[in-house]
């Protein structure tokens, strides 16, 4: 009989919150260098929150490998995209006399950078992840990689979105397939059609407005009444498709999620996953609901405070009290006798913004991110656990220039 072994869950949601806010103070102080040891920091906290059998996971990565290669991608996106761009837009102007082509075919270029830099991303997280002191590892296809996953991409948009769920299992086969854990390859099984049924819902969402809003413009082309007809259902039917349709997809993700795990193997090794779509909703609404309020609340607190600050140093902006900062930053009265200069304004205007930014992050951190893991983990187990005596420790995968296109894009998610 197969062993099972349960996953445990032992993070606290007070430790991340503190963590996320100290972090997040020494970015902001930075002036946003630190986010790379940030991120480095709260991954260690999340790894070792999840307890495979109750041995937790470890990362071993390193600010310093994020920070550099975030500065070598720099340079290459730099040159790639500059000078790609400055030749874009100079065959633009010479073909059609503007540039929105030029950009139209830029940002299809940028497309495929998107999957290379995510892929590469992958494989360094799990270049620097080790459970019971076994590597994980994904091997180097970053380049291919991103031709598949642009071939998938182009078959969803022909097909109008029915090939979605292919793209789906095929890219995850892909990286599953190229993944191992010390000396043994995993496997991704299933089948692609498997995971059509529940994006049905997504694409009946997405087509339905399309077509209703089709006949509602049809239907009133001659009324009298057409335009203010038009201009008030249409939005509606839009807004109820676009709900419609994160509704259904956050559920297909969910159940895609579900069915992939539960058909990955390594070896005599399996996964089991109960993963809950209605858990995973209430924690996103709830979550974000208090993310927002959480973020107003503070971000309020710190605009007060650097609104005495500004009333100490310029009486003019006494009348507004707590909230000469805000005005501060919209503009208001610049360079007048005893208001702020252009510069404080600048400086205060981007000084709220990466503010607000970091507050959302934190509080997303603690009331999003934080109690999903915490579902992933405890709805996690895996099977024939008799197996993992026989895997074998792997050679150490540098995984050069760590997430450096990645942080470029700023992709991922948040840790």
């Amino acid at each position: 009989m197969a062993q099972l072994l349960n996953t445990e869950f032992e993070g606290r949601m007070g430790p991340v919150l503190r963590l996320s806010l100290w972090t997040a103070i020494l970015t902001v102080f930075t002036l946003g260098f630190y986010r790379f040891w940030m991120k480095t920091r709260l991954r260690r906290h999340f790894w070792a929150a999840v307890r495979p059998d109750g041995t937790p996971l470890e990362y071993v990565g390193k600010g310093i490998e994020k920070f550099t290669g975030f500065l070598i991608a720099l340079v290459v996106l730099a040159l790639l995209i500059g000078v790609l761009a400055l030749l874009l837009v100079y065959a633009s102007y010479v073909l059609f006399n503007e540039d929105f082509e030029a950009y139209l075919v830029a940002a299809v270029i940028a497309l495929p950078l998107v999957y290379f830099a995510s892929y590469r991303a992958k494989r360094y997280v799990y270049a620097r992840t080790r459970w019971r002191g076994i590597r994980f590892a994904l091997e180097p296809a970053a380049g291919r990689y991103a031709l598949v996953a642009m071939g998938h991409l182009l078959l969803a948009l022909v097909s109008l979105g029915l090939m979605w769920p292919r793209m789906t299992f095929k890219l995850e086969k892909f990286r599953t397939d190229r993944t191992f854990f010390g000396d043994q390859r995993l496997h991704q099984g299933g089948k692609w059609t498997e995971l059509l049924r529940p994006f049905l819902p997504v694409l009946i969402s997405v087509w339905g407005s399309a077509v209703a809003g089709g006949i509602i413009a049809w239907r009133f082309a001659e009324s009298a009444n057409a335009e203010s007809i038009v201009i008030a259902l249409l939005p509606l039917f839009i807004f109820i498709g676009m709900l419609g349709a994160a509704f259904f997809y956050t559920r297909y993700r969910v159940v895609a999620l579900r069915y992939l795990a539960n058909h990955k193997t390594a070896g005599g090794i399996g996964l089991i996953s109960n993963l809950s779509f209605p858990s995973i909703l209430g924690i996103n609404i709830g979550g974000y609901i208090l993310t927002n309020l959480a973020t107003a609340a503070a971000t309020f607190a710190v605009g007060a405070l650097a609104s005495l600050l500004l009333v100490a140093f310029y009486p003019g902006l006494s009348d507004l009290g707590i909230f000469a900062s805000g005005a501060v930053s919209d503009g208001t009265s610049i360079g007048e006798e005893g208001m702020p200069s252009a510069e404080i304004t600048v400086f205060f205007a981007l000084f709220l913004y990466m503010v607000t930014f970091l507050f959302f992050s934190v509080f997303r951190q603690c009331f999003v991110v934080f109690p999903t893991w915490r579902h992933y983990a405890s709805t996690l187990s895996l099977t024939g656990g008799e197996h993992l005596a026989q895997i074998r420790q792997r050679d150490r995968d540098e995984a050069g220039q760590a997430e450096g296109i990645a942080e470029a894009f700023d992709l991922g998610a948040a840790i």
